[in-house]
């Protein structure tokens, strides 16, 4: 069966739900995962119920708002995925949509991203009092942050070209970050270049390790 390799940063993404959950404070019990299959950022947004309207909504305003109109959206054959509502709104934005019964079982990020999510949860709800729903920014942060299998780099680093400024760094300090410190008179365009630099070669490395990882 032929692999799923994209070239580029939100080009394809893969969504998946976890649920139900404890119901928390905030009436939130289910998860939406959403994955970028070139960068391997994960976006977690809590969810009360899971209706196509809503997910269709919410992938909108939060997803495509900030990141722009992906080409393919993956997912599995859930009633909310399929229903008219949702398939149509991704017909109206010209977003080609794929199950993952289609792909090998390796690129269905979203739901491999599922089974590392719920081991976290369950280490936050046996040592911390605070709602599941309340800590996803910081679990979405580690993955964020943390170097991938795949590529060979951070999310973030193929996101924005350098790496994120973690809580501890603020304790034990950091490394110097990939670019190099701007002074405030230095001209955006120098800054610029410097990161079209960086970024076009992390990303050419990403896609060797990500064929090789196929």
């Amino acid at each position: 069966m032929q692999s799923h390799v994209v070239q580029s940063p939100w080009h394809t993404i893969g969504v998946d739900l976890t649920g139900p959950l404890p119901k928390t404070p905030r009436g939130n019990a289910y998860i939406l995962v959403v994955v970028d299959y070139f960068t391997k950022w994960v976006e977690f947004f809590p969810l009360g119920t899971i209706k196509s309207r809503k997910i269709a909504q919410l992938l909108h305003d939060e997803v495509i708002c900030r990141h722009g109109i992906p080409v393919k959206i993956v997912f599995d054959n859930g009633a909310q995925f399929v229903a008219d509502v949702f398939r149509g709104t991704l017909k109206i934005m010209g977003i080609r949509h794929r199950t993952t019964a289609l792909y090998h079982p390796q690129s269905n990020l979203s739901e491999r991203v599922n089974r590392t999510l719920k081991p976290m949860l369950a280490i936050f709800a046996e040592h911390d009092k605070e709602p599941w729903d309340m800590r996803l920014p910081q679990l979405a942060l580690a993955i964020r942050a943390a170097i991938n299998g795949s590529t060979g780099q951070s999310p973030a680093f193929l996101m924005y070209g350098r790496e994120l400024k973690l809580p501890l760094d603020l304790v034990y300090g950091s490394e110097t970050d990939v670019l190099d410190k701007l002074k405030l008179s230095e001209e955006f365009r120098t800054h610029t270049e410097r990161l079209k630099a960086i970024l076009v070669s992390a990303h050419q490395s990403a896609r060797e390790n990500l064929e090789i990882a196929q």
